[in-house]
């Protein structure tokens, strides 16, 4: 029979994980031996970069939605993209075979009631540094009409077959394309379903110890064993099913591998209140927290000196609880240095570091701001700056040959500050650069028709660097009272506390310009009529809201915890947000 999209759709998560249950329960008899070569994959069961606890896992992307910013930017086109991306439909084409060579008949009532059962989604990032990876373990409470048909079925069909077993537990493999098959395995109550062979298998399609155990965990009884995941995120097991959604993202995955600079946050949690929960409590559709160790976050996370040292009106500003031995680490790797380096920078710096973009600069030239200790520490780093500026600041240019031939880089200028500052700079040749190579006198030597002036100053207890140099020059003028700081506009209660600012009229332009100039020139008008169709919408809605800035609690715990953090906006929006955001004024107000 002819099955719709949105059947498809709603029941492609469903129908695989009751695929591999039918198959188990008719089909151990009968299965012949999977001959797929899986290409292994590495990953640890025990840590992974997300998860997301749900009641329904399939209303998670509507849910989302409820959040006003999210609802104005995302609209419905995110919700349909989870039903069009190229791996659900290899499994919707998979099953909608199944269901037409086998004359099965799944009506929506159905496929809704089973993907809405309670579920687990773990994922992975793979090499491109997105969640390629994930494993679902769920309850098959809502499966058994699809078992029934599915049963008679499974034993015929060429993409489901066996691929082994764990600790006594058939294994299955749904075939989706040339290169990749679900693996699929069930027992009693309890489903978990891979999204590739290589999780779980070895290149010789033997299950892999560690990773054998950990998926006989989320398939036993034992609910602690089940709940392994959530202790590598320091979180309790719920009490019964879940209500609404937890999702939690690991801040090492956000970053993309860099939080070994700033280990003293490891993840972020976003916690939806099911529609009972909300009635019974009155509470907010969503709820945001942080994960931290506080014996890791240096002066206890404390960013007023930064707010009040940084140039107002940047269009997004984040502090980072930087592990500044790490730092130190790295940059005697990167320079070559003696072993003392890194115990120089490590005793020099103390508290969080800044960074930030600002309108009248790019998205590839932010400013960076961290704090020395003492007078006595900036006089004995300074040496050591103006070494490492030269060595590894700059780039080679092919016209700026030197004597003996070959590349050489433009001469590092050092000169005196605003308020006595030590600057460095070197001119760096981009297409991409903040500044027109035409009228420099340094043009001809330049490789491309643009350059970044990258600058690093040392100011009293401040240290700054931007590969523009006119954001230096307004965090000097900052100091010297004669540019306003980004703290003025901040209640003063909130500067220690507040970690990330962000301003949407400045940001959203500054995002549309970058988004404009990276355009390729042989296929702009192509993908300007994209960007104009799809992206720039969102950015003017986007561009609406009013500054936000997120704060964390009053109090940091000596140890690793949770820690509530809140969203907090400044102003009232503007243009088509207005007339919306009265109402939702009033009744907070209420």
């Amino acid at each position: 029979m002819k099955m719709s999209r949105r059947k498809i759709a709603l029941g492609v998560a469903a129908l695989a994980v009751a695929a591999g249950v039918a198959v188990q329960l008719v089909w151990h008899p009968f299965g012949r031996p999977w001959k797929g070569q899986p290409r292994q994959v590495e990953l640890d069961f025990g840590r992974p970069d997300a998860l997301v606890d749900s009641e329904s896992l399939s209303s998670l992307p509507r849910d989302m939605l409820r959040v006003p910013l999210l609802r104005d930017v995302l609209t419905e086109d995110f919700v349909n993209y989870y039903e069009d991306n190229e791996g659900r439909l290899s499994v919707a084409g998979a099953l909608r075979r199944i269901a037409f060579e086998h004359d099965l008949d799944w009506s929506d009532s159905l496929l809704k009631r089973v993907f809405d059962e309670p579920g687990r989604l773990m994922a992975w990032r793979g090499a491109d540094g997105t969640l390629r990876y994930w494993a679902l373990a769920m309850e098959r409470n809502g499966l058994a009409k699809v078992l029934q048909a599915l049963a008679t079925v499974a034993p015929a069909d060429a993409q489901l077959t066996r691929a082994g077993e764990i600790d006594g537990t058939p294994l299955y493999a749904l075939r989706i394309s040339a290169a990749r098959s679900l693996l699929i395995a069930g027992k009693g109550d309890r489903l978990v379903v891979l999204s590739e062979a290589g999780m779980l298998l070895d290149a010789e399609s033997k299950p892999i110890g560690a990773r054998a155990k950990a998926v006989a965990a989320w398939l036993s009884d034992d609910a602690a064993a089940r709940e392994a995941p959530l202790r590598s995120f320091a979180l309790e097991p719920a009490k019964g099913a879940p209500k609404g959604h937890r999702a939690v993202v690991g801040v090492n995955y956000l970053s993309f591998g860099y939080q070994a600079f700033f280990p003293g946050i490891e993840a972020l949690r976003f916690d939806f209140a099911g529609a009972d929960t909300k009635a019974a409590t009155g509470g907010a559709d969503w709820s945001s927290a942080v994960l931290v160790d506080g014996a890791r976050l240096p002066d206890q996370w404390n960013a007023a000196a930064l707010w009040q040292a940084l140039p107002a009106d940047p269009a997004a500003c984040a502090t980072l609880p930087v592990d500044w031995q790490a730092a130190g680490k790295m940059l005697q790797k990167v320079s070559g240095a003696q072993d003392e380096l890194a115990a120089q920078i490590g005793q020099a710096f103390e508290g969080p570091a800044a960074v930030c973009w600002y309108s009248k600069s790019a998205l590839v030239a932010p400013l960076f701001m961290a704090r020395l200790k003492s007078a006595s520490a900036a006089a004995a780093l300074r040496p050591l700056l103006a070494s490492l500026f030269a060595q590894v600041i700059g780039a080679y240019e092919p016209k700026a040959a030197a004597e003996q031939g070959g590349y050489a880089r433009l001469p590092v200028q050092a000169s005196k500050g605003a308020g006595d500052a030590d600057l460095w700079s070197r001119p760096v040749s981009s297409p991409y650069g903040t500044r027109e190579a035409k009228g420099a006198p340094f043009a001809e030597q330049l490789s491309a028709g643009a350059y970044f002036p990258v600058t690093l100053a040392l100011a009293g207890d401040t240290v700054l660097f931007s590969p523009d140099a006119t954001l230096v020059d307004d965090a000097l003028a900052v100091r010297g009272k004669r540019f306003p700081a980004a703290a003025d506009t901040m209640p003063r209660e909130q500067q220690a506390r507040t970690v990330l600012s962000f301003t949407p009229s400045t940001l959203a332009p500054l995002v549309r310009r970058e988004a404009t100039k990276a355009l390729p020139a042989e296929q702009e008008a192509l993908f300007l009529n994209a960007a104009r169709a799809h992206l720039f919408p969102k950015l003017k809605a986007l561009g609406a809201y009013p500054a936000m800035s997120l704060v964390l609690a009053d109090s940091l715990p000596s140890g690793r915890a949770w820690v509530p953090v809140t969203w907090r906006q400044s102003g009232a929006p503007r243009g088509v947000l207005a007339s919306a955001a009265q109402p939702r004024a009033a009744e907070a107000a209420q």
